[in-house]
C-alpha cells in the first residue's frame, strides 16, 4: 500500500514538474512576439489580404495535436542533450536579430519570410532545450510541420504560381484535344466555340496544392511511417492538383460552349473548387494505399 501511494505521489510530482516545463516553453515562444508586434501585424495583414497564407495560423494548432497525440513515445524517456538544440535556438534568434536590427531594401513579405523561419527555429529548438534531444528527435515531424507556417519567399512564390498556371493550361490542352472540343490556344488563351476563357493565376490552385500537400504530410506521417514513401506522396500531389486543376476547367469551358456560358461567372466557377478538392483528396487516397503495398522495402522512421 506504502508503494503504490508513493508511485502515486511520484506520478503526481512528474505530471506538476511537466506542467511547469510547458508554462515555460510557451513563455519563452511568445516573448519574442514582444519585440515584434508591428511585424506580427504585418503578417496579420499578409494572412487577411492573401488566401494563399490563411491557413498559417492554423499550423501551430496542428503541431500541438501532433504532440500531443504522440506524447507517450515522445516524453517516453527522460530530458537529456541540449547542445544541438541549443545550437538551433542560436540560429533563430539570430535571423530574429537581423530582422529586427538589420534594415535593408526588403519588401514585407521577405520580413515575413526570415521571420517565420526564426521563429520556427526558436520554438523548434527551445523544445529540444527544455525536453531534450530524444525528444526533439522524436518531434521531428510535428515541429518540422511549423515549415508550413512560413510565408514562402515572394521570388518562389511567383515561380511556383507560374509553373503550376502553366502546367494547368498544357493539361487543359491536352483534355480538349481528348474530348474533341475545338479550340486555338495563344498561352494562357483558349478560343473556344463562342467563348474565350483565360487560366489565370488563380486556376493555377496554389493554395489547394498547398493544402494537399500538407494533408499528405500528415497522411504519409501517421500511415506510411517512412519519410521517403512520405516524401514520394507530397511529390505527387503536385500532378494532381494539375490534373484536377485541369478537369475543373475543362468542365466548366464544356458548360459554357454546349450549355450556358454563364457558368463561367457564376457561383459554380467561383466555389467550384471545393468538389474537386475532394477529387483531388481521393487521389491522394489511391496513392497512399499503392505506396502502402509497395513490395520492396523502404526503412521506416524511428519511433
Amino acid at each position: 500500500m506504502a508503494e503504490k501511494t508513493a508511485e502515486r505521489s511520484s506520478t503526481e510530482s512528474n505530471s506538476r514538474n511537466s506542467n511547469w516545463v510547458w508554462v515555460l516553453y510557451f513563455s519563452i515562444c511568445a516573448l519574442p512576439g514582444l519585440f515584434f508586434l508591428d511585424l506580427l501585424k504585418s503578417l496579420a495583414e499578409l494572412v487577411r489580404g492573401n488566401e494563399t497564407y490563411s491557413h498559417i495560423p492554423l499550423i501551430p494548432l496542428v503541431t500541438m495535436v501532433l504532440i500531443y497525440a504522440e506524447r507517450r513515445a515522445i516524453f517516453s524517456e527522460r530530458a537529456q542533450g541540449w547542445k544541438i538544440p541549443a545550437t538551433i535556438v542560436v540560429a533563430g534568434a539570430v535571423l530574429l536579430a537581423m530582422v529586427r536590427l538589420i534594415v535593408p531594401p526588403w519588401d514585407p513579405a521577405e520580413q515575413a519570410t526570415l521571420m517565420g523561419l526564426g521563429f520556427v527555429l526558436l520554438w523548434t529548438g527551445t523544445f529540444g532545450v527544455l525536453f531534450g534531444e530524444n525528444a526533439l528527435r522524436k518531434a521531428v515531424f510535428p515541429l518540422a510541420f511549423l515549415a508550413f507556417a512560413i510565408p514562402l519567399p515572394p521570388q518562389l512564390f511567383s515561380e511556383l504560381i507560374g509553373l503550376l498556371q502553366k502546367r494547368s493550361a498544357d493539361a487543359v490542352a491536352v483534355i480538349f484535344r481528348i474530348i474533341g472540343l475545338p479550340f486555338a490556344r495563344q498561352g494562357f488563351d483558349f478560343a473556344l466555340p463562342g467563348v474565350t476563357i483565360e487560366v489565370a493565376e488563380e486556376c493555377g490552385g496554389i493554395r489547394s496544392t498547398l493544402a494537399l500537400v500538407m494533408t499528405a504530410a500528415i497522411a504519409g506521417h501517421l500511415w506510411l511511417r517512412s519519410f521517403p514513401r512520405t516524401l514520394l506522396l507530397c511529390v505527387t500531389m503536385v500532378p494532381i492538383a494539375i490534373v484536377k486543376n485541369a478537369l475543373r476547367i475543362t468542365l466548366l469551358s464544356w458548360i459554357a460552349v454546349y450549355v450556358n456560358r454563364a457558368i463561367l461567372f457564376g457561383p459554380l466557377h467561383r466555389y467550384g473548387g471545393i468538389p474537386f478538392f475532394g477529387l483531388g483528396l481521393a487521389m491522394m487516397g489511391l496513392v497512399l494505399l499503392l505506396l502502402k503495398r509497395l513490395p520492396f522495402h523502404i526503412p521506416a522512421q524511428g519511433k
